[in-house]
């Protein structure tokens, strides 16, 4: 590929203007007006970070570029930038006009400059029978018009969520490099001494494998920071009796992996550890068996919270276990959606009420955060900790499939690496 991360291809090759076209087809039959997509403004960066909505229907990875679906009209129309040699020159080859092929390479008929769309646009929504229009960027001021901008995310998102089978092969494949980090890791955990150094080669093991980098900074935290839920300092000494809790995860193509195990510095959980790990564990199990579509994730949530507080007084308080903890019963959501963003769909979660399809892919996350003390066997444990244990689910007709059951979490499996 002679451009420089203009495109991902959703590993389909020459086939994926095509697989992009089709996208834009189906959500054209949800829009009853004009909508305009905003590719990315600002792309003076080393990496590109387009807007997620933008990508998903052109697998265009580049700013200088508005998308425009028209329902009436039935058409669709690309805008791109005029190329810019001293932009290339620093940045790499962009996709822009005049380009040869260029209607064979992103897929679409109507390809125009991008200097003509305010122009064009005036004109289009004269004839707008409606009393709205959509686009990913209200607030853009090329919109400027009499008529209501709308915020389309609503809509696409309904369409994004469900993973279709090339994203499911894209996200197995996510799983298989993060899996391979996480082996890598794991044998060689008693000898970490450093957070940053854990995270430094666990994120180098992940970004030997892709090309599309990490689905988010990885957490790497050791004894009390692991009860900091979003812990990013990443500097502390390990101390051979921590517990390290790792969030971490990649991108492979468009899709992401978002993946939390916690492990025992020393190689060896303590029966405190051994006790409340599998607590948690237990509690992953409960909710995986839960799962299934037509469901829905915050009563599924709050059925598996209820399961980890009573594993708690059934196996810890009841034999004189105490805890301090900055929360009553539910440190954070069991469950979010996952695909070409790591926590994909609308930000106030509106989905936890909504029932799952098949094709959507969640997270299952228990944890257990706080200051833990108990005797067992005669002998008096007390530390603070973290301990979450996270997978990703793929939502089936009858179920879910694991797609990190082969990442190891059982304690036997932990250990004796």
């Amino acid at each position: 590929m002679k451009y420089s991360q203009v495109f991902l291809s959703e590993g389909l090759g020459n086939e994926a203007p095509l697989f992009y076209a089709r996208r834009r087809q189906e959500h054209l039959k949800d829009l009853n007006s004009l909508c305009v997509y905003f590719s990315v403004q600002n792309e003076n960066q080393e990496r590109i970070c387009q807007n997620p909505e933008f990508l998903y229907l052109t697998g265009i990875n580049q700013g200088g570029a508005v998308l425009v679906l028209d329902p009436q009209a039935k058409s669709e129309i690309l805008f791109l930038a005029k190329k810019n040699a001293r932009k290339e020159f620093w940045n790499g080859i962009r996709l822009g006009l005049p380009e040869p092929h260029i209607r064979e390479i992103t897929g679409f008929e109507n390809v125009l400059p991008l200097e003509e769309f305010a122009l064009w646009f005036k004109k289009r929504i004269k004839g707008i029978k409606a009393k709205h229009i959509f686009s990913n960027d209200i607030k853009n001021k090329l919109l400027a018009c009499k008529l209501e901008i709308r915020d389309v995310l609503r809509i696409h998102l309904a369409q994004r969520v469900v993973l279709e089978p090339e994203r499911i092969a894209l996200a197995k494949k996510a799983q298989e490099f993060t899996k391979n980090a996480f082996l890598e890791i794991l044998p060689l955990i008693a000898g970490y001494k450093n957070e940053r150094v854990l995270s430094a080669d666990l994120e180098c093991f992940m970004l030997q494998q892709t090309n599309n980098g990490l689905a988010f900074p990885s957490i790497v935290a050791a004894g009390k920071n692991a009860a900091t839920l979003h812990y990013a300092k990443k500097d502390c000494p390990i101390e051979s009796e921590n517990l390290i809790l790792l969030d971490f995860g990649c991108r492979y193509n468009a899709v992401c992996s978002d993946i939390s195990r916690t492990l025992p510095a020393s190689g060896k959980f303590n029966p405190l550890q051994k006790l409340l790990y599998n607590i948690v564990l237990d509690t992953q199990k409960f909710h995986e068996k839960n799962v299934r579509a037509g469901l829905f994730l915050e009563e599924l949530g709050e059925e598996a919270w209820l399961f980890l507080e009573k594993k708690l007084k059934e196996r810890f308080t009841k034999y004189g276990g105490k805890m301090k903890r900055r929360y009553k019963k539910k440190p954070h959501g069991i469950s979010h959606l996952i695909g070409d963003i790591v926590h994909e769909g609308m930000s106030n979660k509106d989905y936890l009420k909504e029932p799952l399809r098949p094709g959507m892919l969640i997270s299952n996350e228990p944890g257990l955060y706080g200051y833990f003390e108990m005797e067992i066997d005669g002998k008096h444990y007390a530390e603070h900790l973290g301990i979450r244990i996270e997978d990703d689910l793929l939502i089936t007709e009858k179920g879910c499939e694991n797609l990190s059951g082969g990442i190891p979490k059982e304690i036997l499996d932990i250990e004796k690496r």
